[in-house]
């Protein structure tokens, strides 16, 4: 074999034993690199011996160019096929991973239903606004699931401050209403629910039949859910037989929160390097030398966890409904900056209880049809968002929230630049229509309504005016 070809492992799964166990062995010298107190100290002063303590066979300069920054800008510019075979197979398998989730967000999570899609467009291109880079690493999933009413874990970082468990759903009771709730969802919204999950502020492995569920779910939808688990050592055989069945069904990367270092530990003795490939580890404990968490949820408040100060923390990746099989209740929520109103960091918009799967059809489509609008109609005021600043600019307009993502829009369509101003200055004083701005500035300026409608709608699609329902009782 070409020792430099480069192959995909996460979808096709590759059936080279050779090159799966290099990548596995780079992966892992990173997780000690992340994780191990001390790995790293101990790793730069001997490198070959170390990686030889924790029996890696891996290139140890490849390792220093995953994992070391001096060492990485060293080797930037050298031509790739000189790197070693390993730190190119891993940055393949990286770079799969990265092109996996670009996809889930651009196109496998985008609705069918046009208000719908319309809707979660429009809160992507807010939260560019308003959560700068962390909106890169939010996929804006559409709908997701909840097994259980609670979580027995009871992380002191959890981001969404995921209650006590009180109760589970049982599939032998509620397994019809489950395939109904699938299908129904997937003929009112499309093949992206299939990218849903079913967790969100619960622990999966909390639920005995959970395997059960996500059968049924690849039923429908023909995917296995992502799975994040911070149990997976509760009951690792159960734990392998789950990765192993699923992984052999539907290829894709799971997590697992890696609560403490003995966790971790007990983690790399009972699953090798191969089982765990797919498998990103997450250090959710304080030694880890590359901890951090969101300041989110219960994390806000702890101050004995390390957590990140930037404004827009969040863990929320959710523009859509999450639907709660064990309470029966449907909310709608999407993402925000983790604040004293919002800890969790995501609004939520509504929340209704269905009985049975008649009520469930009747609750969705009402919540879609009350919240949800395709476009903004002309006669509808328009409020622009609070906390959004802007600046008329040589070219246009440019609109910025603190210290996040700046939108420009520029006169370069054909519009001046004194059209975008005019615009905005009408704008500023809230509850026009925009019906009222076009006639407006007719009369004021001789502008053309269709330009003025052009502008304001390039401004809907940015995210920029309240929704309907934000802007009532202003």
């Amino acid at each position: 074999m070409n020792d430099m070809e480069i192959k995909n492992i996460v979808n096709p799964a590759c059936d080279d034993a050779e090159y799966v166990h290099e990548v596995a062995e780079a992966k892992r010298a990173l997780e000690l690199w992340t994780m191990e107190p001390g790995f790293q100290e101990e790793f730069l002063a001997a490198p070959e011996e170390t990686l030889a303590k924790h029996g890696l066979t891996v290139d140890a300069l490849a390792v220093k160019i995953l994992c070391d920054h001096d060492t990485a800008v060293a080797y930037q510019n050298v031509p790739p096929e000189t790197l070693p075979s390993a730190v190119r197979r891993y940055r393949a398998f990286l770079q799969e991973k990265i092109t996996d989730r670009s996809r889930m967000t651009r196109e496998y999570c985008v609705p069918e239903h046009p208000a719908f899609r319309a809707w979660r467009f429009r809160q992507q291109n807010r939260c560019w606004a308003e959560l700068g880079k962390r909106n890169e690493s939010l996929i804006h999933v559409p709908m997701t699931f909840e097994l259980d009413l609670g979580c027995s874990v009871g992380c002191p970082f959890c981001g969404v401050m995921a209650g006590r468990l009180q109760k589970v759903c049982r599939h032998d009771e509620d397994g019809e209403l489950w395939k109904g709730v699938l299908q129904f969802t997937k003929e009112t919204i499309g093949d992206a629910v299939g990218q849903a999950t079913c967790y969100y502020a619960t622990e999966p492995l909390d639920n005995p039949d959970y395997e059960k569920f996500v059968d049924d779910f690849f039923d429908v939808f023909g995917i296995v859910p992502q799975l994040t688990s911070a149990a997976s050592m509760r009951n690792p055989e159960r734990t392998r037989t789950y990765l192993l069945t699923s992984l052999k069904k539907y290829r894709r990367i799971h997590r697992f929160s890696v609560l403490s270092l003995d966790i971790l530990h007990k983690i790399f003795e009972t699953f090798s390097m191969e089982e765990l490939l797919c498998v990103e580890l997450l250090p959710q404990f304080t030694e880890a030398p590359s901890n951090m968490f969101a300041n989110a949820g219960r994390a806000r408040k702890n101050e004995d966890l390390h957590v990140e100060e930037e404004e827009g923390n969040t863990i929320a990746c959710i523009s859509g409904f999450v639907v709660n099989m064990a309470e029966r209740s449907i909310r709608l929520i999407t993402p925000c900056g983790a604040s004293e109103k919002c800890p969790t960091g995501e609004l939520i918009i509504a929340k209704e209880s269905f009985s049975d799967l008649a009520d469930f059809k009747r609750v969705l489509v009402s919540l879609i049809e009350r919240y949800m609008q395709a476009e903004f109609p002309k006669d509808q005021p328009l409020f622009l968002r609070p906390g959004i600043s802007f600046e008329k600019t040589e070219t246009g307009i440019e609109f910025f929230h603190s210290k996040k993502f700046r939108l420009k829009f520029f006169g370069a369509d054909d519009l001046s630049p004194s059209l975008y101003h005019d615009v905005l200055d009408k704008l500023e004083a809230g509850g026009k229509t925009a019906y009222d701005i076009a006639e407006e500035l007719m009369e004021e300026t001789d502008a053309f309504p269709a330009n003025v409608f052009f502008i304001l709608k390039k401004f809907e699609l940015a995210g920029l005016f309240l929704e309907p329902y934000e802007a009532k009782g202003l």
